[in-house]
């Protein structure tokens, strides 16, 4: 078993859902986040999706537990929404191993 986690700002919420649609996830999980950072590059940019440690961008992180099929068909479905996106705020998505449960 394993556990995908995703992230992703609000406005690729419903792309998401979409895409949850598309790789055959039936149950996930879902909370709203607010991402900071005291990282800044010399022009004073952030390097990243999160936002500054003054302000932030509304995100969602979302998990569900799959099998590796299912799980790595989920990651194949963000890895091209990423590629078609022509913007700094791609979806973050991690698989991992699930070594105990009750």
């Amino acid at each position: 078993m394993k556990v995908v986690i995703v992230f992703c700002v609000g406005s690729f919420y419903d792309d998401l859902k979409k895409i949850y649609r598309t790789a055959g996830v039936e149950t996930y999980s879902e909370f709203d986040v607010r991402g900071y950072t005291q990282k800044h590059i010399k022009d004073g940019q952030v390097p990243n999706w999160f936002a500054s440690n003054k302000d932030y961008y509304d995100s969602i992180a979302s998990f569900s537990f799959l099998n590796d099929e299912k799980g790595s068909k989920l990651l194949s479905q963000i890895t091209l929404f990423n590629n078609d996106i022509d913007c700094c705020n791609p979806m973050h998505a991690y698989m991992l191993d699930v070594e105990k449960f009750i």
